[in-house]
């Protein structure tokens, strides 16, 4: 069928274009962010560390495969505009004239988030009403209508310096959410920062991964996905492909690339234990939905009853992110608490990677072999992650 003018418009001023984007991740997660970046096969012609995560330049299915593949990224956004306005006369003029109906559809949800620093518009809520507005108002006049049920936007508008820089979501919900259901613990580790750790302790996906206080499985999940090669965003949905510029042909297509790469493994290669019975029973349910069955072997058992020799002959990875704060109690509590972790992993885990959580860096001294301390945020909490080997 032959294209709209539209349609040539799209392709002429989006999709025939390199965008600028950029993939924001968690505080000390970067350097991680930017390893994996690297090893991606995207058509890029810029790829550069910034605070806060990675700008990189390409086509839109380089914005596909950021969401698609990158495991520790939390949200992949596309710069629409960047202009000077020092007063509301001057943004308003500015953001009508940003071609909005290239990027969003007609009668969509748009939210608009702004932060300011330096600059002499600061009302960020004033900000955020005048733009929701405008831009409703020039889809309206300039956008065609397209079916469907209407979609939801997100643009976020930061101001440094009397400088906007407005961007869109191409993500939607954050990175995290890879849209597997789950069993809920007390304290759920974001899948995110799970890889992270797993990639931390050198993880690779062909040798045992344990994790012995697996909570809602976050560590078993990840590695499962890891060791079959699913991509994180496989089981999800984007922003983009509400974007009037989306391919699904192409999304199709990098998709059924990906799925050729799976590997289908039956052989328990991943452990996960807990005292809470009703976790586990919700983990089982989790796996068995998405075919890790005969990957990952979940029971409940305490962790300084059991021994890896018992469900593998081979060294491997094990994972622990144990209770601490509240869930704990004192802070000579929690200290001899880890002191009895360390001394089970020494006695029966020797030759092991460890990946273990840590709420206080001090807590290492209680582990009697060597680590690395990798500062991380969970909750909005400063941790540590301590990483090494056991001898």
């Amino acid at each position: 069928m032959k294209p709209t003018p539209f349609e040539k418009r799209i392709k002429r001023r989006v999709t025939a274009r390199k965008q600028t984007f950029f993939a924001s991740t968690t505080p000390g997660l970067k350097q991680i962010l930017a390893a994996e970046f690297a090893a991606l096969p995207l058509e890029t012609e810029h790829f550069t560390m910034a605070e806060g995560g990675v700008v990189f330049t390409g086509p839109m299915k380089s914005c596909y495969l950021a969401n698609l593949y990158l495991g520790t990224a939390s949200r992949i956004t596309m710069e629409v505009a960047e202009f000077k306005a020092e007063n509301f006369r001057t943004l308003e003029k500015k953001l009508a004239q940003v071609e909005w109906e290239l990027f969003l559809k007609k009668r969509s949800h748009i939210h608009v988030e702004a932060t300011t620093h330096h600059s002499r518009l600061y009302h960020t809520r004033a900000i955020e009403e005048r733009a929701v507005q405008i831009i409703q108002d020039h889809l309206d006049m300039a956008a065609p209508e397209s079916p469907g049920a209407p979609a939801s936007y997100k643009i976020l508008i930061r101001v440094r310096d009397d400088r906007f820089f407005i961007s869109l979501d191409t993500s939607g919900d954050l990175l995290h959410k890879r849209g597997l259901t789950s069993a809920v613990g007390m304290a759920p580790l974001r899948s995110t920062l799970a890889r992270s750790i797993l990639i931390r302790t050198g993880f690779s996906g062909r040798e045992p991964l344990m994790d012995p206080m697996c909570g809602s499985g976050s560590f078993l999940v990840e590695g499962a996905m890891m060791a079959s090669q699913i991509p994180p965003g496989f089981y999800r949905q984007f922003a983009f492909e509400h974007f009037p510029c989306f391919s699904q042909a192409q999304w199709n297509h990098l998709k059924k690339t990906a799925e050729k790469n799976f590997r289908n493994v039956e052989t328990p290669l991943i452990f996960g234990f807990d005292q809470a019975g009703n976790l586990i029973a919700g983990l089982e349910q989790t796996l068995s939905d998405h075919g890790f069955s005969g990957l990952v072997q979940v029971d409940k058992q305490d962790f300084f009853d059991l021994g890896p020799k018992d469900f593998t002959d081979q060294a491997g990875v094990v994972v622990l992110n144990p209770p601490y704060g509240k869930r704990l109690g004192e802070k000579g509590e929690t200290a001899e608490f880890y002191k009895r972790i360390g001394d089970k992993l020494a006695r029966n885990f020797q030759g092991w990677r460890v990946g273990i959580l840590l709420p206080e860096p001090e807590l290492a001294r209680e582990l009697p072999f060597a680590v690395e301390l990798h500062p991380l945020f969970h909750g909005g909490l400063e941790i540590h992650v301590a990483t090494g080997k056991i001898h």
